[in-house]
């Protein structure tokens, strides 16, 4: 965890080291290539038996759903290698060298989402992630409050260079902080997720840990609103009475409604059911300036998915293939979304593989949330991940934070399979009968084990018995 997000917040946007043939030793994958040898070489194999075998899932479909990533980039340039022209501007045509330096790269990409499927899988390790992520937003809101104050410098003082567009960090007579991030927007998304977190750990507490969690909530929340990002405010606002109001249950049907939304936006985008004119007309009466950059956004994402539909499968690739151009050789389309760029650059391959490499676990904890017992900590991370995918669609935040939140819930999945598939140790005091989160039904909800269903048995027994099968396994 420390490795991926040390790597993500503090490690620089541009720069990195090039060699022939490989792709670029850089902010994502040195964290993504340092965390997979020390798991591989330097720890021991034995030190955590908790951890899933092999790098890979276990199940048929994230499998499917990796080859789609892997194997329609390679695709996406064996069907782009034609060359471009419009005007005096010429894009050359895609080789077999860029093939192997796409596939490589995406595989860097999903290295958090395997490793975090290994080692975060645990509902132990996901409470100890909204922990980590918590207190790195704590002590990262330092960071950001300074550049509220000071202006956005620290990437410019540290690294010698500015990420992004100046004028974009200029917002509501203030600064936009985005300290060592790619964008203002990015940290914005990150500290949402973050206040989630807090607010689900404060309903797993109780006492002072209560407290404290609370604090950290209302911190970061302070932090968002001074960080002038108004779409990540009302996201914040909108999810944040989820985790404090609702149980497990419904916070797993909401991040699964929005998993679902997300996944399927450039569908119902491209039929025409979204009220596009309602969205833009109320973005326009709240200001007009946003409105008018609504309007920008949804006509580039019309041009965006016509450029798509004449490449549908793998897409235009890279190197600026992806986008529109006039006659004159001029850009005229803006690729904001995550996902405009992943369908007009790998196609609806690569499109529906990412997403739901991101958002299918979330509908799948949902559907099995009684036969797995998903307990708080699961809802709340499977929220998060609904959440941050929610940013793909209006920005370009695909995050090590995302990957790793997703990766987190095919672990959890795949846990309760292999807990499943082997005896349960039955123990003389399985249940808490004073927790408020467990949702065992009351002819359970008792001591001993006569007539407690094996696949209802709460973490700390099935902890045991998957660490047994773990070790028979292996």
């Amino acid at each position: 965890m420390l490795g991926f997000l040390g790597g993500f917040l503090l490690l620089p946007v541009e720069g990195g080291i090039d060699f022939p043939l490989l792709p670029s030793f850089d902010k994502y994958s040195i964290p993504s290539l340092a965390v997979l040898a020390f798991v591989y070489i330097l720890r021991p194999k034995s030190s955590d038996p908790a951890s899933l075998p092999g790098l890979f899932p276990a199940g048929v479909l994230p499998k499917l759903l990796i080859a789609g990533v892997v194997i329609g980039s390679f695709l996406t340039v064996l069907t782009n290698q034609d060359s471009l022209s419009y005007g005096p501007r010429y894009i050359r045509g895609l080789q077999i060298y860029d093939a192997f330096s796409f596939v490589m790269q995406t595989g860097i990409i999903l290295l958090p989402l395997l490793l975090a499927r290994k080692l975060l899988g645990h509902p132990d390790q996901q409470r100890r992630f909204l922990i980590v992520i918590c207190v790195a937003a704590l002590g990262y809101s330092l960071l950001a409050l300074y550049e509220v104050r000071m202006s956005p410098q620290l990437n410019r003082m540290i690294y010698g260079f500015f990420p992004h567009s100046w004028l974009q960090h200029i917002r509501g007579g203030g600064y936009r902080p985005l300290v060592f991030l790619s964008h203002g927007l990015v940290l914005a998304g990150f500290f949402m997720g973050t206040i989630l977190a807090a607010t689900a750990l404060m309903r797993m507490h109780k006492g002072n840990q209560r407290s404290k969690y609370l604090l950290a909530a209302l911190w970061l929340f302070m932090t968002l609103v001074l960080s002038n990002s108004l779409g990540a405010l009302i996201l914040s606002t909108l999810f944040t009475p989820v985790v404090f109001f609702l149980g497990t249950r419904g916070q797993l049907l909401v991040a699964a409604v929005v998993a679902v939304l997300v996944i399927f936006y450039p569908i119902s985008r491209g039929a025409g059911i979204l009220p596009i004119n309602w969205l833009q007309t109320t973005a326009t009466n709240f200001d007009a300036s946003r409105g008018a950059s609504m309007g920008t956004r949804l006509f580039n994402e019309e041009r965006l998915l016509d450029h798509a539909s004449k490449r549908p499968l793998f897409g235009w690739g890279g190197w600026g293939r992806n986008r529109v151009y006039e006659e004159n050789g001029a850009n005229t389309t803006i690729t904001d979304g995550y996902w405009t760029i992943a369908i007009t650059g790998g196609g609806w391959v690569r499109y529906l593989s990412e997403f739901m490499l991101l958002g299918l676990p979330v509908v799948l904890l949902f559907l099995r949330r009684r036969r797995y017992e998903i307990g708080p900590e699961g809802a709340a991370m499977a929220l998060i991940t609904a959440v941050w995918m929610t940013e793909l669609v209006p920005n370009a935040s695909l995050t090590t934070a995302l990957w790793m939140a997703a990766g987190s819930l095919w672990g959890r999945l795949e846990y309760a399979r292999v807990t499943e598939s082997g005896p349960v140790e039955a123990e003389t005091d399985l249940i808490d009968s004073d927790s408020p989160y467990t949702r065992m039904p009351h002819k359970y909800r008792r001591r001993g084990t006569k007539g407690l269903a094996p696949d209802m048995i709460p973490g700390s027994s099935y902890a045991r018995s998957l660490r047994t099968n773990l070790s028979k396994s292996s």
